[in-house]
């Protein structure tokens, strides 16, 4: 890779980092305004707008080739993809213990971006990342039972 390509990609994924942590930021703040008992259209249009969020950055780890990102990405948007289609207003304990989850995730998530170095590959640990995603998934499973 000559100078140019390693400055540029170098510049890529500083731009990468950057807008995962605005998704991850959208996430976080969309779960804080959920637990606020909004009202079902709020929390409609919150739901779609993490869900959004987990999207683009699935997207994003893709465009950048990032291979180990883009699965987290991908489980993070089906587990609020099944969060829209449970009635989440009616499991308010279960969703305090989901939401207390997910911002774990979150926050793992946003300190694995930061190993992340100038060659593109993550450092940090993603298996405990994968394995709280698998822990809320089976307790959205549980709603509504």
């Amino acid at each position: 890779m000559s100078y140019q390509d390693a400055e540029f990609f170098k510049e890529l994924l500083a731009m990468f980092k950057m807008e995962c942590q605005e998704h991850l930021d959208t996430m976080d703040s969309g779960l804080k305004k959920l637990a606020e008992s909004p009202s079902d259209a709020e929390r409609t249009e919150t739901l779609e707008t993490v869900f959004r969020a987990a999207h683009s950055l699935k997207g994003a780890a893709r465009t950048v080739g990032q291979t180990d990102l883009e699965p987290i990405g991908q489980s993070l948007e089906y587990t609020f993809a099944k969060l829209k289609q449970k009635d989440i207003k009616s499991s308010i304990e279960i969703f305090n213990e989901l939401s207390s989850l997910l911002h774990e995730i979150i926050s793992k998530l946003s300190g694995l971006l930061t190993t992340l170095n100038e060659q593109g590959k993550l450092e940090g640990d993603k298996m405990e990342i994968m394995r709280l995603i698998d822990e809320v998934n089976n307790k959205i499973g549980l709603m509504g039972e």
